[in-house]
C-alpha cells in the first residue's frame, strides 16, 4: 500500500467528510448522505498497514469493502467504524511522539506481545465503548459534529503529507508503522514529523468542527424562517410525529417554538416511554408522542432510527 494514488484517495475522502454538509440542503441530499456513509466506511482502509494478510495491494480494498458494508448497516455501525479509524490514528501519533522509545518491546516480545499492537487495541476498545455504547457521548450528534470532522481532517492531512513528503509530516504508512520510530530520527520532538502531523490534524479538525456547527446553524435558521412563512417541510409518519415538527392539536400555529432544552426533555420522556412496560401510563405525553411511541414499539428499525438519528444528516 502507499504511493500517490493512495494518498490522493485519502485526501479526497477527507475533503468530502469536511464539506459534505454543503450539499445537504440541495436536491443532491440523498446522494450526499449515501456518499458520506460510504466514505466513512472506506476510511477503514487506513488500517491496511497493520494487516499481515491479504497480500499487498488487496489489504486496503478488503478493509474498505468491510468498512462500507458495516457503515451502511446502521448509524451505530458507522460510529464503530469511524471510532476505530480515529483510535488507530491517535494511537499512531502517541506511538511516534515518543512512546516507541520507552515501550518495553523486548520484554513484551518474550510473551508474544507488542507494545504497538497493545496501544492500538486498547485505544480502539476505549473509543468504541465511549462513542458507540456510553450514553451522553454516543449518538448522532457526536458522530456528525465531532467524529466525522475528526476523521475527515485526519485523512486529509495524511493524504496531503503523503502527496508532498517534503512538507515533513507523517504519511499514513509512517503513522501506523511500528518501526522505525519517528522520535528516534528527529533532531527534536518539536521538529518531528509526528508533531507536525498532529498539529496539522488538530488545526484542520478545529476548522472542520466549526464549519459543521456553522452550517447546521444556517440550516436551522433557514428552517425557522420557512416555518414562520408557513412553508414547513413535510416528512414521513415518524418524522411528522416528532416533538416540535408540527403544532400540537388544538394549539394552533401561534404556539412558541420549544427551546432546545425543552425538546431534549421531551425526547427523554419519549425514550423512556418506548422502553416502558406495556400498559404503562402515557398520559403525560401528547397524542402525537403516544403515536410515536406506538410506532417505535412495533417497528425496531424505526425505533433505532429515532434513537440513533437515522444517519448523517
Amino acid at each position: 500500500m502507499g504511493g500517490p494514488i493512495h494518498s490522493a484517495i485519502l485526501a479526497t475522502l477527507g475533503s468530502w467528510l469536511l464539506v459534505y454538509r454543503l450539499l445537504l440542503r440541495t436536491r443532491c441530499r440523498p446522494v450526499a448522505e449515501k456518499l458520506t456513509t460510504i466514505a466513512c466506511g472506506v476510511a477503514l482502509a487506513l488500517l491496511a498497514p497493520l494487516l499481515p494478510w491479504p497480500p499487498q495491494g488487496f489489504r486496503a480494498l478488503s478493509l474498505g469493502l468491510i468498512g462500507v458494508l458495516l457503515s451502511c448497516c446502521h448509524p451505530a455501525c458507522t460510529a464503530l467504524v469511524v471510532s476505530s479509524s480515529l483510535a488507530m490514528g491517535l494511537g499512531g501519533f502517541i506511538w511516534q511522539l515518543g512512546l516507541c522509545t520507552v515501550s518495553p518491546e523486548a520484554a513484551l516480545g518474550e510473551v508474544g506481545l507488542s507494545g504497538h499492537s497493545l496501544l492500538l487495541t486498547f485505544l480502539t476498545l476505549i473509543f468504541i465503548a465511549f462513542f458507540v455504547f456510553v450514553p451522553g457521548t454516543a449518538g448522532p450528534v457526536t458522530l456528525i459534529f465531532v467524529l466525522v470532522p475528526l476523521l475527515g481532517s485526519l485523512l486529509l492531512t495524511l493524504g496531503i503529507f503523503g502527496l508532498a513528503p517534503s512538507t515533513g509530516g507523517l504519511s499514513a504508512d509512517g503513522l501506523l508503522a511500528a518501526s522505525p520510530c519517528a522520535a528516534d530520527v528527529a533532531s527534536s520532538l518539536l521538529a518531528s514529523p509526528a508533531t507536525m502531523g498532529l498539529a496539522a490534524w488538530l488545526i484542520v479538525a478545529a476548522a472542520g468542527i466549526g464549519l459543521q456547527f456553522y452550517l447546521a446553524r444556517l440550516a436551522r435558521l433557514k428552517a425557522e424562517a420557512d416555518e414562520a412563512r408557513g412553508n414547513a417541510p413535510g416528512g414521513d409518519l415518524v418524522t411528522s410525529l416528532l416533538p416540535g415538527s408540527q403544532a400540537e392539536e388544538g394549539g394552533g400555529a401561534n404556539l412558541p417554538r420549544p427551546s432546545d432544552s425543552d425538546a431534549q426533555s421531551r425526547f427523554g420522556l419519549i425514550t423512556k416511554a418506548i422502553f416502558a412496560d406495556e400498559g404503562a401510563d402515557l398520559s403525560h405525553l401528547t397524542e402525537n408522542e403516544q403515536k410515536l411511541v406506538a410506532v417505535c414499539r412495533k417497528d425496531e428499525f424505526e425505533r433505532d432510527r429515532i434513537l440513533w438519528g437515522g444517519g448523517l444528516i
